[in-house]
């Protein structure tokens, strides 16, 4: 597919419309500052409508119900998706219904994305609690996007706020992390953050920080064993290999310093470790990709 002469195509997931997302999609678009992109919502006409009036925004959107009447044309069309039931759907009150239509908007956008007749995904939330309730056996989009794309090492990096974050493991209970923070986990992680800094950013040997997963990064055992035991032998190893890597590093004290200029990402080794920081710095710019 030949991108250079026309306006990318971006898909745009509703999420779960009980939520905050077709609110947030339509405060969006209605801008005129978010360039030469045309937009392609899969979502609920009704739904969309009854925000858009509630909201007393006029967003001129194109419904369409095959992606072969898409016209790259006009600036928002929106996706009437098939399969998916339009019951009455009470803002702030997320339900297996709504939770299935959104597992429904993924599955569709994703597999458009694949087969290249979008150019990008964008998702809005979803509530992990309603899949859950759903029958729907996913933690998040990284997950399913994950599975979908048949990816086997893949993580969620987070750009805001001047730094670049990674998470080592995501949503799962602070209780089960240590057990992820395996050699293999580590190694993984630090290979593929090194290789999509180069590839994708055009960084040269990046500087790459490596959190401990205890306090003072186990303060040389005395705080906990993980460092010594796995986090040190996997950057030893890399380091001989060419990577240019700081850590076992203080997660008190190297966001930071990567704030100042010194590394250009940060790995995290649990979800909180690594999002407090980006949140409290970037809370309404930063993105996951």
């Amino acid at each position: 597919m030949d991108h250079r002469h026309r306006s990318p195509l971006i898909g745009i997931t509703a999420g779960d419309e009980a939520g905050v997302g077709p609110e947030v999609i339509i405060k969006t678009l209605a801008q005129k500052k978010i360039g030469r992109a045309r937009f392609l919502i899969y979502g609920s006409r009704k739904v969309f409508e009854t925000t858009a009036a509630a909201l007393k925004i006029e967003l001129p959107v194109r419904p369409v119900e095959t992606l072969q009447l898409v016209d790259r044309r006009t600036r928002v069309q929106l996706m009437d998706c098939p399969r998916v039931q339009i019951k009455k759907i009470t803002p702030g009150k997320t339900s297996v219904h709504t939770a299935r239509n959104a597992f429904g908007y993924i599955t569709l956008a994703a597999r458009d994305a694949l087969h290249g007749r979008i150019d990008a995904l964008v998702t809005a939330p979803i509530a992990k609690i309603s899949m859950k309730r759903a029958g729907i056996d996913i933690t998040g989009h990284t997950d399913y996007l994950a599975e979908l794309s048949h990816t086997k090492n893949y993580a969620m990096m987070f750009i805001g706020g001047g730094m670049k974050v990674i998470l080592a493991s995501i949503h799962t209970s602070l209780e089960s992390v240590p057990e992820l923070i395996t050699r293999k986990n580590i190694r993984d992680k630090t290979l593929l953050i090194d290789n999509t800094l180069g590839e994708l950013f055009g960084l040269k040997k990046p500087r790459i920080a490596i959190c401990g997963l205890n306090p003072h990064a186990g303060e040389g055992g005395m705080l906990g064993g993980e460092e010594k035991k796995t986090l040190v032998p996997v950057i030893k190893q890399l380091r001989r290999r060419g990577l240019n890597l700081a850590g076992p590093c203080p997660s008190d004290t190297i966001f930071n310093r990567a704030l100042a200029g010194e590394f250009d990402a940060v790995l995290a080794m649990y979800h909180d470790q690594g999002m407090v920081p980006i949140k409290l710095l970037a809370f309404d710019t930063a993105v996951n990709m």
